[in-house]
């Protein structure tokens, strides 16, 4: 019974690497051949998930030892992984075995250290595999259809076991390859990384606390510059908006990392501000279209408002400030009124007397410095510039007036 269970899990291992092969050659080629191979490996990968749910329902038995039951749970996940690109259809069979093993595997370091550590290495990624007539072609990563399917189990199931991933573990073998499908271009996968940085970054609990805080603070400065050096073409906004808030609600107080993480933020609406230079009054009012990724980011700054630790608020505060000075009126507008309600929704007694009177000290800079401002540069205002000198101060009297 054991030969014919390592028979299985080194089917799945050599069907997976003999199809990547395959069909790095095919694509593109000779496509309704590599359809064909690929109607045939769905059928393999019916028959492993028909086997696996059997031996779930046998080794998980309490006759059998936890090492032996372990060890069992972790060969199937790895065996799946190698499946995951055949994998076309929902199947019960499929999600029952797979929460029956990840439920066992969490109850186990050692368990979850052998999945973990099965995962391709970061060069076996990003190196053309296999066989001589293979080393000819033009190999990409991204490319790479099966191998990312792979990628994308592992990048999903890890979170559940990251409890008890020790910190040295996680940093030798996940890191690197998290931060490199981070810049995939298929959005769920680079969201999947997202969501395991976000694992880590929530977790804690285990007795390498100080080195798990450790590796966190390291992790967050690449984590920032690598995320958003691909905003928005890549980068999707759902993941660097859950990573920052995770980063703020785990990190220890005052962080560096999290002055850090803000600072960069402000720097990247400023410069997608910079990029656009668009004259439509219209377009700053509603903040579309070219506007709308600057536009999620600076949310995502105010959002932090109710977020961040007294102690980075009035960090916060300043370079938002400094930020929001530099807008045309129409977006100042719009930016003013959406802090406006923000402040007024919060029952928040700490924090909120610091962000009334924040909030109208700069609507007070607003309209001055749209007062300084000549005429013929405010945008969206030209038909209306004997208007233009007073409506800042306007806009400073309403929020005052609201409070």
């Amino acid at each position: 019974q054991s030969m014919v269970e390592n028979l299985i899990w080194n089917f799945c291992q050599d069907i997976y690497s003999g199809h990547r092969q395959v069909a790095l050659m095919l694509r593109g080629k000779e496509d309704e051949l590599l359809g064909a191979l690929e109607k045939i490996a769905e059928s393999a990968f019916l028959m492993v998930v028909v086997f696996a749910l059997a031996i779930t329902k046998h080794k998980l038995d309490p006759k059998f030892t936890r090492e032996m039951k372990m060890e069992t749970c972790a060969k199937i996940l790895i065996s799946f992984s190698c499946m995951e690109y055949f994998r076309r259809m929902r199947l019960p069979e499929y999600m029952d075995t797979i929460r029956t093993v990840i439920l066992t595997l969490q109850e186990n370091e050692s368990a979850c250290v052998l999945f973990v550590e099965s995962m391709p290495s970061y060069s076996d990624l990003t190196s053309q595999p296999g066989s001589s007539s293979l080393q000819t072609m033009e190999y990409t990563w991204f490319k790479d259809e099966v191998q990312t399917s792979r990628i994308l189990f592992y990048l999903r199931v890890t979170p559940t076991c990251i409890e008890n991933l020790p910190a040295p573990v996680f940093r030798k073998v996940v890191v690197p390859i998290m931060f490199l499908y981070m810049g995939h271009p298929i959005g769920k996968v680079a969201q999947a990384s997202h969501s395991t940085f976000v694992a880590f970054v929530s977790s804690g609990k285990d007795s390498d606390e100080n080195e798990r805080v450790l590796l966190k603070e390291q992790l967050i400065f690449y984590y920032i510059q690598r995320s958003l050096e691909g905003y928005p073409q890549i980068t999707p906004f759902e993941g660097i908006s859950s990573g920052v808030a995770a980063l703020v609600r785990h990190l220890p107080a005052g962080s560096p990392s999290i002055f850090y993480a803000i600072h960069s933020l402000v720097d990247k609406v400023h410069n997608l501000h910079r990029e656009v230079m668009t004259q439509e009054a219209d377009l700053w009012k509603n903040w579309q279209r070219e506007l709308e990724p600057c536009k999620k980011i600076l949310d995502l700054l105010l959002r932090l408002l109710s977020l961040v630790d007294i102690q980075v608020l009035p960090s916060l505060m300043k370079q938002l400030a400094e930020l929001i000075s530099i807008f045309p009126r129409d977006g100042q507008n719009m930016v003013l009124n959406e802090l406006y309600s923000l402040v007024a929704e919060s029952d928040d007694v700490t924090r909120k007397p610091a962000l009334v009177s924040w909030l109208q000290s700069l609507s007070y800079i607003c309209s001055q410095v749209i007062s300084s401002r000549p005429k013929s540069k405010v945008i969206g205002c030209e038909e209306n510039a004997a208007f233009t000198g007073n409506s800042g101060e306007l806009s400073f009297n309403r929020i005052n007036a609201r409070f």
